[in-house]
């Protein structure tokens, strides 16, 4: 996949006293979608950082789709500062990969979902620090997707645009 490829969306969000302020620039393959998720982004902080105004500390939940093959999945963005971590104890499968030229660990797991009709997931985490805005980032995409849609996200994500 070349970044040309890519259908970018910029992920901002807007906050009465801090303004708008950008999470990040995520490239989808062709044929993806992008939609509002579940609740509306929270920003706790932003930072200005090579003229753009980045959020800080803060969390956003989206729906990432093809409408064509009928495959959606979910994606949590989560920042915070550089010294914070969510690393939890690697389970299930573990990469490395390289976002817009930093180090980033990939994890693959599945997990259960659902109150009264349970059912597995698949989760693809992407865990990195951008020393250039000065935040630590995770994105995560989860659903009952097939396998073959988090690979084309996983395939996209060295072209997600943090600084």
């Amino acid at each position: 996949m070349q970044p040309t490829d890519l259908v970018r969306h910029d992920i901002a969000a807007s906050n009465l006293l801090l303004g708008d302020s950008l999470f990040l620039s995520l490239g989808l393959p062709p044929g993806w979608e992008l939609a509002p998720g579940v609740g509306r982004p929270e920003v706790i902080a932003n930072h200005e950082r090579g003229g753009k105004k980045w959020v800080a500390s803060g969390r956003a939940w989206y729906v990432v789709f093809d409408a064509e093959r009928r495959w959606a999945m979910e994606l949590m963005l989560q920042v915070g500062a550089l010294s914070r971590r969510w690393n939890r104890a690697p389970v299930g499968e573990v990469a490395e990969v390289t976002v817009h030229g930093h180090p980033a660990t990939v994890r693959w797991r599945e997990g259960r979902r659902g109150l009264f009709r349970r059912h597995t997931i698949t989760f693809l985490r992407v865990e990195f620090d951008c020393p250039v805005s000065e935040r630590h980032l995770v994105v995560e995409f989860s659903g009952r997707c097939p396998r073959e849609g988090f690979e084309e996200m996983l395939a996209a994500i060295p072209y997600l645009r943090c600084h």
